[in-house]
């Protein structure tokens, strides 16, 4: 009958830790992610010079990547360390000011970014913050998630 007791426990906390991944919130974090991403690929072209310089280009992208990080603060609460295919590494949550500061300069980095790229000569010196910023939390050792390159050639779902 123990035996019985003990099985059965370990199958509520099992169930318990399954269910208690809030899969909504992780894929919420991985779309915010994919739409950052998408308005960063081709100011990156541009940065590398993989792609001709376009103002306006860089500024809606600048704009949608100000938003998306907006959502991040919220995107990562306590039941959604694992699961759903998460990139998040336990760092997020032990070092929740520290996040939280990176998301804020990020943000930062993204409005001066915006204010300061007026055109092709102002670009590069402009957007250098972000790109930095944005390698903050991509680090391979004290990041918050994987490497920046591993995150690009992950599939899409």
């Amino acid at each position: 009958m123990r035996q019985f007791a003990v099985i059965v426990s370990i199958i509520v906390i099992s169930a318990t830790a399954v269910y208690g991944q809030n899969l909504d919130v992780i894929k919420q974090r991985r779309e915010t992610m994919r739409a950052i991403s998408g308005a960063s690929g081709p100011i990156w072209k541009m940065y590398t010079g993989k792609a001709p310089f376009e103002l306006a280009k860089v500024q809606s992208a600048l704009k949608t990547m100000q938003e998306q990080f907006g959502k991040f603060r919220d995107q990562f609460p306590e039941d959604s360390k694992k699961g759903g295919e998460t990139d998040a590494k336990s760092l997020i949550w032990s070092d929740r000011a520290g996040f939280n500061g990176a998301i804020d300069a990020t943000i930062a980095a993204l409005k001066k970014a915006s204010s300061a790229i007026k055109d092709e000569a102002s670009f590069k010196p402009g957007y250098k913050p972000v790109a930095e910023s944005c390698g903050g939390c991509h680090k391979v050792d004290n990041g918050y998630t994987i490497r920046l390159g591993d995150s690009f050639k992950k599939p899409e779902p």
